[in-house]
């Protein structure tokens, strides 16, 4: 009977003994494959800002993260036709920003012009340069100090608009390079040559597609304008305004 008992339990120890061994070979393998992916995740970290300032990486980065990083509460374009012959305008841009990810202490503004741009202001920060490309004259703004990650600022950015608005029929067209919950485009005119029509568009790739959401007509300043909200709009989208003065 002993013996009995005794065979008995070594048969439990030896299956105790295997089960543990089962477990252990489970938990080393869950351990093998946490070590490297978390090995994987160090190596990318580390050699992260080596791999940003590839050449085959560089081409989108700066717009990326800047539309990553940003967010816009409410934009508010104001655009004032300052002559009757469209020669001077004044473009006006304010924006409330939302720091979404890491934090930021300098951004790009930007601006489209027919003719030529001049005389860029940003209300806040410094305008450390601005370049031409594609078609859009782009400021680079330091703030001046480091925004943390939920909070807000406040910008303006300005610049004079030179001989783009010269003919019977002209448009604005303005991209939205951050997430944008409300956007307003005002298009102001001289008292001595009001608007008469106008078209909402939004360009879809290479098609401009007419917007059931008008514009209105309305007196601001004591002047014709051209007020158009949005809400909702999202980022890189395009819309354009259309008129004939």
């Amino acid at each position: 009977m002993l013996s009995s008992l005794e065979t008995l339990y070594s048969a439990a120890i030896s299956h105790v003994w295997e089960l543990d061994a089962a477990a252990a070979a489970i938990f080393g393998a869950a351990l093998l494959a946490y070590w490297r992916e978390q090995t994987h995740k160090g190596t990318n970290w580390i050699l992260a800002p080596l791999t940003r300032s590839l050449p085959w990486n560089k081409n989108d980065q700066p717009h990326t993260n800047q539309t990553e990083t940003l967010a816009c509460d409410f934009t508010l374009i104001d655009l004032y036709l300052l002559d009757a012959a469209g020669k001077l305008a004044r473009y006006q841009k304010t924006s409330r920003f939302v720091v979404m990810t890491d934090e930021v202490s300098s951004y790009n503004e930007g601006v489209t012009a027919d003719g030529t741009a001049a005389d860029f202001v940003s209300m806040r920060g410094t305008i450390v340069e601005t370049v031409k490309e594609h078609g859009f004259y782009i400021s680079r703004i330091d703030l001046g100090e480091t925004v943390r990650t939920g909070s807000q600022f406040t910008n303006t950015y300005c610049a004079d608009l030179l001989n783009c608005f010269t003919n019977s029929e002209e448009q604005w067209s303005q991209e939205l390079a951050f997430p944008t919950n409300h956007l307003i485009l005002q298009v102001h005119f001289p008292k001595a040559r009001p608007p008469k029509s106008v078209r909402c568009m939004a360009i879809q790739g290479t098609v401009d597609k007419l917007v059931k959401q008008t514009a209105r007509m309305i007196e601001l300043y004591g002047r014709k304008s051209i007020v158009w909200e949005l809400d909702e709009p999202g980022a890189h989208a395009v819309f354009k305004l259309e008129w004939s003065w």
